[in-house]
């Protein structure tokens, strides 16, 4: 018998200040909602950009699954080692093979599987490989078919185009960076979830 999985998606997290909020209000959010998984997306919750090892320790004590990050996730070189370690937080997968750390997070869940991926985008963003041959590739193999796509990418047309091009792949497609909010959702003709 399959059930629903609930997925929360916490966009940007931005500083001491997005850190203590979600420490505060995260773990009843998640009590009340049912929620199974909760991705954050952490690349800004150290002071200034970037993520530390303490500030991923913040997010995951708030009550984050899998921490997501992107274009200043390389920013403090404190966390390298944590990238390193893949124990929840991941980079974009489509970063050189040399970056520290892995863009793809499975959480095992006895019950069922779910996977995490991370990818950047390419325009008005810092040069990293074609997201779109990058997810072809990922999804050749990955056995699991929850799977959570954070693409951290500045255009809204490239988040929409890869929304379209991942429809019925993927479970979701939600993307970051932007530190705006957007209400778009929407579920695509294949049954993709989408927000830009």
């Amino acid at each position: 018998m399959s059930r629903e999985i609930k997925i929360l998606c916490v966009g940007d997290v931005v500083g001491s200040q997005g850190c203590d909020f979600l420490r505060k209000t995260l773990s009843d959010y998640k009590r009340k909602n049912n929620i199974d998984i909760c991705v954050v997306n952490g690349e800004n919750s150290a002071e200034g950009n970037g993520i530390t090892p303490d500030s991923a320790d913040m997010l995951f004590s708030a009550g984050a699954d899998v921490i997501t990050t992107g274009n200043h996730v390389l920013r403090r070189r404190e966390v390298y080692d944590l990238l390193d370690r893949q124990t929840g937080v991941i980079r974009p997968a489509n970063y050189h093979h040399s970056a520290p750390g892995v863009g793809v997070y499975v959480v095992d869940l006895l019950r069922w599987q779910f996977c995490v991926i991370n990818i950047q985008g390419q325009t008005y963003m810092e040069p990293c490989d074609n997201p779109f041959d990058k997810m072809d590739e990922l999804l050749k193999g990955i056995s699991t078919k929850n799977i959570f796509v954070d693409f951290h990418a500045e255009a809204t047309s490239e988040k929409i185009a890869m929304g379209h091009y991942l429809d019925g792949r993927v479970s979701a497609v939600v993307g970051t960076h932007t530190h705006v909010q957007t209400a778009d959702e929407r579920i695509l003709p294949k049954g993709t979830a989408y927000m830009t």
